[in-house]
């Protein structure tokens, strides 16, 4: 049963707060006036919308939550019934506590759409954007389902990525912890004797006894650096400044631009395709999709074809005007302007983006393996080579 935070006042005026178990809002307010108390606010306890404020709920939760509601209401449940199916459903106390709000709204006549921008941290502005559309136009089963495959897109996207990345960052990280160790604990006492041999040495253990010094001596001041820059980059990175500057970056690296110019036009066109084809406007389809998609050069470029589309420009000529977008983005989105199916033409385009992305991201990461074996190997080389040369030095010496 969801948990509840409430304020309510007793019989002789003193503010209490505290929380509550109770099935729905109007079920707590009743259990707090049988208590005796006058509650003045009651809402979902905080523990129900996710830690430390984060998303609450998956986009993968999400996703099957969605195609259950639509398959719900192409049977021909009732909305209400169908989110009371929903409710007793779900695993998650939080969820939960989220489609209970939704319910009960709804049981109160508000649309479903109306219902859901009480939790924009569950529910996107696209998602609601897309059941509103549903809503207007009497197919909100259909477009529900078409709303749970863009949901499973993404979702499949982030894992398939994920796992990708999982052992070379794991990899990155065990040999930087070895390295450090070795840098730290071991090479020191190697080399003292070098040290105290005082003959000239070769530059390969002079760079060696000066990076173990250095991070034997100042490795507390590097972690606290290494915290100090990941919490600076944690609370600004929302920034206009740095956002604005991360997203140029990212576009313009020589490996992950091209990579990251595939994934965002993909998220673009996707995004863009699913809006249109659903019913919502060009210009409200374009206003979501930028906040939908994360990227301060791509933000610009889809304000700037919002400006030109309401003075009667076509979108295929505004992003003409933009290096970001690739010229076959800008023709497919031509073809689409001038056959009438514009929604079409920006999904196929999304559907072969993201292969390309998935391809791209296999090929990359195919190279990386390799280059952190090869890298690992060449530092190793390093450390064995200095220490070994001093050693030849002197047994020459003594012989």
């Amino acid at each position: 049963m969801p948990t509840f935070r409430y304020k309510a006042y007793d019989n002789g005026g003193k503010l209490t707060s505290g929380d509550i178990d109770a099935s729905g809002v109007r079920d707590a307010a009743e259990k707090l006036r049988s208590a005796g108390l006058h509650p003045s606010d009651v809402s979902v306890a905080s523990s129900a919308r996710g830690l430390f404020g984060g998303r609450p709920v998956s986009v993968g939760q999400l996703s099957l939550t969605t195609r259950q509601l639509s398959t719900l209401l192409s049977s021909g449940t009732t909305l209400s019934e169908a989110l009371s199916v929903l409710v007793e459903n779900s695993a998650s106390p939080r969820f939960k506590s989220v489609l209970l709000d939704v319910k009960e709204k709804v049981a109160e006549g508000v649309s479903l759409s109306r219902a859901l921008e009480a939790h924009p941290e569950v529910f996107s502005t696209l998602y609601r954007g897309l059941v509103a559309s549903g809503e207007s136009s009497g197919s909100l089963d259909a477009v529900l389902t078409r709303l749970a495959d863009y949901l499973e897109a993404r979702a499949r996207i982030g894992s398939e990525v994920k796992a990708a990345l999982t052992y070379p960052a794991l990899m990155t990280v065990v040999g930087a912890g070895v390295l450090s160790f070795l840098f730290i604990f071991v090479i020191p006492k190697i080399t003292r004797m070098f040290e105290e041999a005082q003959s000239a040495l070769p530059i390969a253990t002079v760079v060696l006894i000066a990076i173990s010094n250095l991070l034997r001596t100042f490795w507390p001041l590097l972690i606290v650096l290494a915290a100090a820059l990941a919490w600076g980059f944690k609370r600004y990175r929302d920034t206009r400044p740095v956002k604005r500057a991360l997203g140029a970056l990212v576009l313009t690296s020589p490996v992950i631009g091209p990579l990251a110019t595939s994934f965002y036009v993909s998220n673009m066109t996707r995004t863009l395709g699913s809006l249109l084809r659903d019913g919502v406007h060009l210009l409200r389809a374009i206003e979501i999709t930028r906040e939908v998609v994360d990227n301060s050069v791509f933000d610009g470029i889809l304000a700037a074809a919002r400006g030109e589309c309401m003075e009667g420009a076509s979108l295929s000529s505004s992003l003409k005007k933009h290096k970001a977008i690739p010229p076959i983005v800008v023709h497919m989105v031509s073809v689409g302007e001038k056959s009438g199916n514009l929604d079409q033409m920006l999904l196929k385009t999304g559907e072969s983006y993201d292969l390309e992305f998935q391809a791209g991201v296999k090929r990359t990461l195919n190279l990386l393996e390799p280059l952190l074996i090869l890298a690992m190997g060449l530092i190793v080389g390093f450390i064995v080579l200095a220490i070994l040369l001093p050693i030849f030095n002197l047994n020459q010496i003594i012989r």
